[in-house]
């Protein structure tokens, strides 16, 4: 078979474009950090990136929710430490306002600190966490607790009970209205408490404490009243003590998803990443020997009569 100029050429230009291609792909994967760009570059690669890349979005998901119900664990646990102080102030009071030696004068000064604390237990009641109020149930866009007037004893008194836009909508706030969060494929925690469960008996103690001392009635204050505080300050350490048990827990499931995503970070780095320096003596590689085609090109393809003939 004879060997022409033409087919030498033919054959030159086509590993010439070769190298080139070569060349391209390198600086390609070099400018993408990637050395899978399409699919056709590494088929089961690209179906190993792919499930990796659903796999981490779904443990960004999981990780949002975690901090976002540590976040709301945390406003929780701030709110009741805040009623057990205002409540131990009130015991302290109460212990002092069932002192039979004490004055009407002197049980009226307690009384007016007893509503101002009162007042400071609904604040805690009707507590919030970005704007979603704490202790309501499902229904996180009103306030949970409000003070209406009751008539106790022929008299209208202002006491603390659900708020009635609440108890109008048919809305009750009840074991239903937990609100879960998840953490996983099949994982969950409930992140709220249930406002009153935790504080019915408290407003209804502290209620009776100020009814008792309007009327100066010690003997009632140092019987069930007395006992009924101290029961509430038991209600606000069990409370606690859940929150704290899921604050761990929590706690312990963001470090796990943390370390889960350097995990599959890595893996996915691994699987359609580029080692650089590697790359870069390729493609230093491939500039070489592009270069030096074209060296052999400018000798092989020689210009003939008919190049200074056109």
């Amino acid at each position: 078979m004879r060997i022409t100029q033409s087919m030498i050429i033919e054959n030159f230009n086509r590993n010439l474009t070769q190298n080139l291609k070569r060349l391209g792909d390198i600086n390609d994967m070099i400018a993408a950090r990637r050395k899978i760009r399409r699919p056709s570059d590494d088929p089961v690669g690209a179906a190993l990136a792919l499930k990796l890349r659903r796999q981490l979005s779904a443990l960004e998901q999981y990780n949002s929710n975690a901090k976002d119900a540590l976040t709301w664990m945390k406003d929780t646990e701030t709110a009741l430490t805040n009623v057990g102080d205002r409540l131990q102030r009130i015991n302290e009071l109460t212990v002092q306002a069932a002192n039979g030696t004490l004055t009407a004068d002197e049980r009226e000064k307690i009384l007016y600190e007893v509503r101002e604390l009162k007042d400071q237990l609904l604040q805690e009641a009707n507590s919030t966490s970005v704007n979603r109020y704490i202790f309501g149930g499902y229904i996180t866009d009103k306030p949970p607790f409000d003070i209406v007037e009751e008539e106790i004893d022929g008299k209208l008194k202002k006491v603390i009970k659900l708020n009635p836009e609440i108890e109008d909508s048919g809305r009750k706030i009840d074991d239903d209205d937990f609100i879960d969060y998840n953490l996983g494929h099949s994982e969950q925690i409930p992140i709220n408490l249930i406002g009153p469960e935790v504080f019915e008996d408290i407003f209804k103690a502290v209620e009776a404490l100020e009814v008792a001392l309007e009327k100066d009635d010690s003997e009632a204050i140092s019987g069930g009243i007395l006992e009924d505080i101290k029961n509430s300050l038991g209600i606000v350490l069990k409370y606690r003590a859940q929150i704290g048990a899921r604050t761990n827990r929590l706690e312990a499931t963001v470090a796990r998803l943390d370390a889960n995503e350097i995990d599959y970070l890595e893996l996915l780095n691994d699987t359609e990443g580029i080692d650089l320096a590697k790359m870069i003596t390729e493609l230093k590689m491939e500039e070489s020997i592009y270069r030096a085609s074209l060296s052999v090109g400018a000798r092989i393809i020689q210009p003939t009569l008919v190049d200074f003939l056109r």
